[in-house]
């Protein structure tokens, strides 16, 4: 649920108002204002994990050679009739990383991320979902592990863990906002000769000028305040050393920021947006972030859709992790050089790596070696190559 959603939750925007809304609205501003910081550093990291993740190609290999058909199709463009691939991936990332867990179900020749749904785990014995809800519409049947995808991110829960710190965090949070606003206020002695008239009338227009002149006086720009003989408002001066700066509470909430990157291992200048040592970042990213989510998926996917004897036969899927960092020609070419003259790439692998379109031409498939390569102690390679001495 966004922030937007909780904001028409509490001015009575919204026409309709679910269990979660009306709880927020019992929430005191204070207390709605901490869960919005410690909501928004959680969604920005789980959105960067999604949207890069999205970016992912799953491959589909039959019998040892990647193949472009239905089951390419399903995965890359189109999984249901509602969501294209990207819209898919996204949530099924997000409810993964978020929530810790997703279920990933077919019906027909679609594939669905389910919104809600009940596990029922048994030891030796396939487990069994029940209560499956897509948006507003409940699935009656049941579906045994072996039908489903069913993913686990961590043996507990991010979130519960960020929760645990935000408790102690959110306090801080919240005192340095209170400081800030006490050290930076302005304060007034208002003085006056003689003593208060204790009349009603007397009572009356010295509750106006507190509240509404002086108000109004310190509110504005330019302004004037008219005061009766006798009367003084006069401004404390305070000690200046000890005035707040929003930098203090900023840097109160980069922590907070910064230790939900670390539980979602997204290194905190990838985050932040900081390009200084984006390559060395982006490659822990992948690492630590991203691969280990894309092998999950990878895993489940043939576990479930392929099945041991496919497998085996190198009949396979696999969610392609490369493409996600973006590549400078200028600076990969001697790479894809080396793996081209090595045989480890074809020209339509090479392609493939710069995100351009395979040719599928057979010439284009065909490993070159150069000749400065050549099994120990061979000769032949050796004399094929270079100038001969002129008989």
């Amino acid at each position: 649920m966004g922030v937007m959603q909780w904001a028409k939750g509490l001015f009575r925007e919204a026409t309709t108002e679910s269990l979660v809304d009306q709880s927020f609205q019992s929430l005191p501003a204070k207390k709605l204002s901490e869960l919005a910081i410690k909501k928004w550093a959680i969604d920005s990291c789980v959105n960067k994990i999604a949207n890069a993740l999205a970016k992912a190609d799953i491959q589909t290999f039959v019998a040892g050679e990647e193949t472009r058909g239905e089951d390419w199709y399903l995965f890359n463009i189109e999984p249901n009739p509602n969501q294209n691939a990207t819209e898919f991936w996204k949530k099924a990332v997000y409810k993964l990383v978020y929530e810790n867990e997703v279920l990933i179900f077919s019906m027909g020749n679609a594939m669905y991320v389910a919104d809600s749904f009940s596990q029922h785990k048994f030891a030796f014995r396939e487990n069994v979902y029940s209560n499956i809800v897509l948006k507003d519409y409940a699935v009656s049947a049941l579906f045994p592990e072996s039908k489903v995808m069913h993913l686990t991110l961590n043996i507990e829960k991010t979130k519960t863990v960020i929760d645990g710190f935000y408790r102690l965090y959110g306090d801080l949070i919240s005192e340095g906002v209170s400081n800030y606003k006490k050290l930076n206020s302005r304060k007034f002695l208002y003085k006056t000769k003689g003593q208060l008239a204790q009349t009603k009338e007397a009572q009356e227009e010295m509750r106006n000028l507190l509240s509404n002149r002086i108000r109004v006086f310190l509110s504005e720009k330019d302004a004037v305040l008219p005061l009766q003989e006798g009367h003084l408002l006069e401004e404390l001066e305070q000690n200046k050393a000890k005035i707040a700066e929003s930098r203090d509470i900023k840097k109160m909430i980069d922590d907070v920021f910064e230790m939900t990157t670390t539980s979602f291992h997204l290194p905190w200048g990838v985050a932040k947006g900081d390009t200084v040592g984006l390559n060395e970042q982006m490659n822990a990213f992948l690492m630590f972030g991203l691969n280990p989510i894309a092998e999950m998926i990878s895993d489940e996917g043939n576990r479930k859709l392929y099945g041991k004897a496919l497998v085996l036969q190198r009949t396979y899927m696999k969610m392609d992790t490369s493409r996600i960092k973006v590549i400078d020609l200028k600076d990969s070419a001697s790479a894809l050089e080396l793996l081209f003259r090595t045989g480890t790439n074809t020209i339509d692998d090479n392609l493939a790596m710069v995100g351009k379109e395979r040719t599928g031409l057979p010439e284009n498939n065909q490993r070159f070696i150069s000749k400065n390569y050549a099994v120990q102690g061979s000769e032949e390679m050796l004399a094929q190559g270079g100038d001969r001495d002129a008989e």
